[in-house]
This record gives structure tokens, sequence and C-alpha cells, in this order.
């Protein structure tokens, strides 16, 4: 059994915990590059009260393939004290020929406080994703190492969940099976949904409910928590965070469980090179007239043909579009513009293997969106693909 730690030490742990929970959870828009400068109120262990002023830099960059996601909070406590965290986590996406997707990827992160007590993390871990219509299916399992400031214990982790949703509004349902050392057995269960309301506010919840081992000792017998988050942008380059609710403990670090309430400035960098998100959009300026009146046509039929093993026409039915494009993981995302065929076709002949691609369509130069018929999925920028699935 791990040693009983002072009170000081859960205090900061604690409210660094209420703040990690927050950033993660009020990411409903992935960018390049931001910052968020804020502070929030803090009850850990259901019994002391704190405050903290914070700053969290947070970077991300994509390749269609796989991603590379870094971040980082500085809390200043008004208890006393301070706290610094970061994370590095990866990810590599696989197209099969299976009818699903493969993912391998890990996590790297750990947390440091003034008096010198010192966290860390290390996991590996894989997945395998089924899509279905609307939604998709997955599990994973995952390995590592965790410290939780007193000594290095081994962490196994199960997963298992699924998701449905559309560009304005997505639900999914994940249970986590967790074994920490030989001692601590457990599984948690969480809702997550979002939100869309239009182009400046995102909305997004969180309910779960844990089963199995509960470290007591951190100061907290809840088994539930819940919180909501809000993204609302003011600029291009500015938007609010708000949140609100509880978090559970993290029996892998040792964190206490507890409620928040934060507010926060978020600064951040158009994307550049990205996934074309269902935002991203030509300005009517840079349009030429006959397409600024009509600039967002119906898409009313999508299909792909096999015409050779290692080829396929892709087409796109829009009866009334000037311009339509395709991008995707297969043109290292550039728009790639259609030839116009019959009866209000658009195609093109690509060479494609079997397997699972992302894309997405634009008409005259308007949003890009997911094709009818395809999986619409989140991509790490908070934007809208569709998986493509090459038989």
């Amino acid at each position: 059994m791990k040693a009983v730690r002072p009170q000081t030490v859960a205090t900061l742990r604690g409210a660094l915990t209420a703040v990690l929970f927050v950033a993660r959870a009020s990411y409903a828009q992935r960018l390049e590059r931001s910052i968020d400068l804020g502070g929030a109120a803090l009850r850990y262990a259901d019994t002391l009260n704190t405050g903290a002023a914070t700053i969290t830099p947070h970077a991300l960059v994509d390749w269609g393939s796989g991603f590379v996601d870094a971040s980082g909070t500085y809390s200043q406590f008004t208890s006393g004290g301070w706290s610094m965290q970061g994370f590095l986590s990866a990810s590599r996406f696989i197209p099969t020929s299976h009818g699903f997707l493969g993912e391998v990827g890990g996590f790297a992160g750990g947390s440091t406080h003034n008096d010198g007590t010192r966290t860390g993390e290390v996991i590996a871990n894989g997945r395998v994703h089924f899509a279905r219509r609307n939604g998709e299916l997955f599990f994973g399992v995952g390995g590592g190492r965790t410290r939780d400031a007193v000594d290095w214990r081994t962490v196994w982790l199960g997963e298992a969940g699924g998701s449905l949703g559309s560009e304005a509004r997505s639900a999914s349902l994940t249970i986590s099976p967790t074994m920490v050392g030989d001692s601590i057995k457990y599984a948690d269960a969480q809702a997550s949904l979002s939100w869309k309301g239009n182009s400046r506010l995102d909305l997004g919840a969180q309910l779960g409910f844990r089963m199995g081992d509960q470290l007591e000792t951190l100061g907290s017998s809840a088994r539930s928590w819940a919180s909501v988050s809000a993204v609302l942008s003011m600029t291009p380059h500015l938007a609010l965070v708000a949140g609100a609710g509880t978090y559970p403990i993290d029996p892998t670090q040792g964190f206490p469980g507890g409620r928040f309430v934060s507010l926060s400035v978020r600064w951040s960098n158009p994307r550049r090179g990205s996934t074309p998100g269902v935002n991203s959009q030509v300005p009517p300026d840079s349009l030429p007239p006959e397409l600024v009146r009509n600039v967002a046509p119906s898409v009313t039929g999508f299909n792909v043909q096999r015409i050779a093993s290692d080829s396929i026409n892709l087409r796109v039915r829009a009866p009334t579009a000037s311009v339509v494009e395709v991008s995707g993981d297969f043109t290292n995302w550039v728009p790639l513009q259609l030839a116009r065929a019959e009866e209000g076709w658009w195609s093109e002949r690509l060479a494609l293997k079997r397997g699972n691609y992302q894309m997405n369509i634009r008409v005259n130069g308007g949003q890009w969106t997911v094709p009818p018929g395809l999986l619409s999925m989140v991509d790490e920028f908070g934007g809208s693909v569709g998986l493509l699935v090459i038989q």
C-alpha cells in the first residue's frame, strides 16, 4: 500500500486534476496551435476549496493517416503553491482490406509540483474500428507504467465502445476496464455528447460511472461524474471557453476527485494544411460571379465503381453544380476537381487499392462536407470527414 500523502499535496493534485479535466473536455475544435488563459474554482475531496489561475498551450500536427498532440498546463493556486503538467500523444491509422481500420498509438505525461512531488504515465495502445452506418464500433487494449508520486506500477487497459453522429451532433459510449498493479481493478463507463449549434458555438457533455475498486483514501467516495462545456467563437482567433461539473478519482496517478467551474479565453491560429472541415470555405470574392449566386447546391448521390484491380471511378451527383471537388488522404488533402458527366453526375478515375480512406467533397467552392452514405467521423481538428471503404 502506498503512503498517505500530506494534505497540501492532495490539495494541489486535486486542483490539477480539475484543470486537466476542463482542458480536455472543452476542446470541441482542435486547431494546430492555441493557448488558454483563465481560472477555475475548485472543490476537491468533497471538503476543501481553492482556486487556480491557469495557462494552457496546445499544439497538434495531423497528416491524415496519423497525428501528434501535445499540451501543457501551469497552475497557480490561491491556496498557495503551483504545479505543471504536460502530455504527448500520437496515433497512426492503418487501412486494411478486411472491413476495419487499425490504430496504434501511445501516450506519455506527468506532473510536477512546488513541493517536489511528481507523477508520470507511459501507455502504448492499439485499437480496431468497424465502420457502421452513421457510426462505428471500436475495441482496444493497452498497457504501460504509471507513477503516483511514490511508486512505479504496471497498468493494463481495455476499451470497447461505439459512436453515432452527424456533422452537427454526435454521441459515444465507452467502457474501459483498468488494472493497476495487482490490487486495483475497476471499469469506467462514460457517455459523451457534442452539439454544434452554428459556426460560433460548440457544446459538449460527459456522464460517467465507475464499477469496482475505489480509492477512498483519496478523499471521495463518489462513483459517478458529469460535466458540461461550451466554446463560443468571438473572432477567427479568439473564443470563450467555459465548463462546470464533477470529475472522478484517478487511481493510476493518485489524483482525488472533486467539482469545478472554469472560464478562460482561447487564442488560436487558423489551421493550415489540415483536413478540410465543415467550416472550411473559399471567400466569396475569390469565386466567379456565376458561382457566388449558387454557392451551395445539393448533392443527391455518391458512389464508387471499381473499374480495375487498382483503380476506381468516383462519382458525385450534383445536378445544379458548376464545380465539384473532392479532397482526401489519397490526394494529400489537395482539392481535386471532378469532370462533368451525364445526368448531373461528376466523376474522376482514381488509382486506389482496397482499403479505408478519409475524404470530403465541396460544391461551388462552398463548405467541405461528408459525401452522402459515408460514415461521418470527427477528425483530430474537430472537423468532419467521411470514411470511404474500397473493397
